[in-house]
């Protein structure tokens, strides 16, 4: 390859190479214009695209305007209103700061404007095509700022080959919209699609009206308010019931002072309050706003500022995960899986009806028990065991197999958060210290989590750089071996992207070690003991890893089957 030498970029080129970090795809044009709407305090924003975009996209909003003088330079790279000095980026109150939207957009498209300046009687007009404005003058228009994109990339066909289909486009146009209307439930937003609103938001401030707007007013009455405070940092928001879940976490939206992100330990904070009520593989569906002093939260960390950092991560995460479980043992559900009636107090006896335990839309012959649905199990007859694995009982509702492991594990892990929450975690010595070989990344888990593993009732001495000495183990570990204990235990650590779900984390790898197997046969008074217990814990539906303890036939199923009905 000949060297080349070294040249000064030409402008147009560095601003269609800047254009690209800001402006990946239309739904990214969409976002920026958005920004820039509320930071202008407008209270309607409409968004008008066509062809996914790549035809036209308007955008028009109520907000403050731009005088006329200052029109010219809002196109002009890094101009800026928001950011005055490098201090002002510790303490960012708006969401677009960086002074590139504009600049980049009209740079890889044809772009016209009318805007008018509250304080002003007459608008403006600016046209430009490519980076060069072709027209300029006055206009009579409303306040605010409408903006027309189109042609977006033609002068880069290099960026537009990378364009996916127009239904893709327009998906992501859509989800992208959804997420703002979620964060800011005070903006009446409606998008409109080749001609056809495809959503609309009222305005109202309140999060419900907005989540009914995105996913329907049957989802939006499956939730629950989220609402905690720690100091200066507030978390409000609506979180589905167990009942309602989905395959993906594309449902799970989080904003920080009104700016939806992108943080995905945050989504694991919130799924682990989750814990033991939705079975593996399943999702909630969630809006939740965070809100905190802007100098605790740096947003300037990627040009599409939909990833932050804060100062204070760990209490952030704490106080999330802390508020969604805290809905979600609060509320008060109907042996039907029903909320109660309309006027009941909270807590108040469920109304006399048939219990109906079963998940709409899945086969009514074998439907797993809803999780953390059922106040209590009913009475239970054991009737036998089958394939060492599963106990038979009869109900006032019909029979009930019994996955003998995961309910045992519920028993177990709630017997353990008990007594660590009473401090009353009893450790077992050995009678003589047990050594366990561990793996590197095992061993940084037991120096991380030192002091949770005294918690729980361990007492583990580094042994050189690959081992560990065991010299107690929790009481309640029962047919663990030590060592298959200790690794367990310290394999779930390990791989936790959240040290503030270490705690439960570790009790479920205890549970799951000490409970009984699958294959082992129960003797009658065995398989009555156990599920005494499981009746008397609070979440008796799944196990602690999320999987249901039980499946239901009721005796109309039954009836069905035999054709009785």
């Amino acid at each position: 390859m000949t060297r080349r030498p070294i040249r000064r970029m030409a402008p147009e080129l560095a601003l269609k190479i800047a254009a690209g970090e800001v402006v990946e795809r239309p739904a990214s044009a969409v976002k920026e214009l958005i920004d820039n709407a509320i930071d202008a305090e407008a209270r309607h924003i409409d968004i008008d695209v066509r062809e996914a975009g790549m035809r036209l996209i308007r955008v028009a909003d109520d907000g403050c305007g731009i005088p006329r003088d200052e029109l010219s330079l809002a196109f002009a790279s890094h101009a800026t209103s928001k950011v005055e000095t490098l201090d002002d980026l510790d303490r960012l109150t708006t969401l677009g700061f960086r002074g590139e939207a504009l600049p980049s957009i009209a740079a890889v498209a044809r772009v016209g404007v009318q805007t008018r300046a509250k304080e002003e009687t007459v608008g403006s007009r600016m046209r430009i095509e490519f980076g060069e404005t072709v027209e300029s003058g006055t206009a009579a228009v409303p306040d605010g700022f409408r903006i027309a994109i189109a042609d977006l990339f033609a002068n880069v066909p290099a960026r537009r080959k990378f364009v996916r289909s127009q239904r893709a486009e327009a998906g992501q146009i859509a989800s992208m919209v959804a997420q703002y209307v979620l964060a800011q439930p005070g903006i009446a937003i409606s998008l409109t699609i080749d001609g056809r609103v495809t959503l609309q938001s009222a305005g109202s401030g309140l999060v419900a009206d907005a989540l009914a707007a995105v996913y329907g007013a049957e989802a939006a009455a499956e939730t629950c308010p989220v609402e905690a405070r720690s100091e200066d940092i507030m978390v409000e928001g609506l979180v589905s019931t167990p009942r309602l879940t989905r395959p993906n976490r594309a449902a799970v939206h989080i904003s920080v002072n009104g700016r939806p992100i992108a943080n995905r330990s945050l989504v694991f904070a919130l799924e682990e309050a989750y814990s033991g009520f939705l079975m593996s593989g399943r999702h909630p569906l969630a809006v939740v706003h965070l809100r905190l002093p802007a100098a605790e939260v740096d947003a300037n960390i990627h040009p599409s500022k939909q990833e932050v950092r804060f100062a204070r991560e760990r209490e952030v995460h704490r106080l999330l995960h802390r508020a969604v479980a805290t809905a979600l043992l609060g509320t008060h559900l109907t042996e039907s899986g029903s909320r109660p009636r309309p006027g009941a107090a909270p807590g108040a006896p469920a109304e006399n009806v048939a219990i109906d335990l079963d998940f709409p839309g899945q086969d009514a012959t074998q439907s797993p028990l809803p999780p953390a649905l059922v106040p209590s199990m009913p009475g239970l007859r054991i009737v036998g065991q089958t394939g060492q694995t599963f106990i038979i009982a009869e109900g006032p509702n019909g029979l009930y197999m019994i996955d003998q492991h995961a309910a045992h594990e519920r028993v177990i892990f709630d017997m353990l958060e008990t007594a660590l929450n009473a401090g009353e975690v009893t450790a077992q010595p050995l009678l003589a210290p047990a050594t366990v070989e561990l793996e590197p990344s095992q061993m940084e888990a037991l120096e991380a989590n030192n002091s949770l593993l005294e918690q729980v009732g361990f007492e583990l001495e580094p042994f050189g750089d690959t081992a560990c000495l065991i010299r107690a183990v929790p009481a309640l570990s029962g047919r663990a071996t030590p060592a298959d204990l200790v690794r367990e235990v310290l394999a779930e650590l390990e791989s936790l992207p959240q040290p503030a779900a270490a705690r439960e984390r570790a009790l479920a790898a205890m549970a799951c070690r000490a409970a009984v197997k699958a294959g082992q046969t129960l003797g009658v008074e065995e398989m009555r003991e156990l599920v005494l217990q499981l009746e008397r814990t609070p979440r008796p539906a799944t196990c602690p890893h999320g999987r249901p303890t039980m499946i239901h036939l009721s005796h109309m199923q039954l009836e069905r089957e035999f054709g009785r009905r």
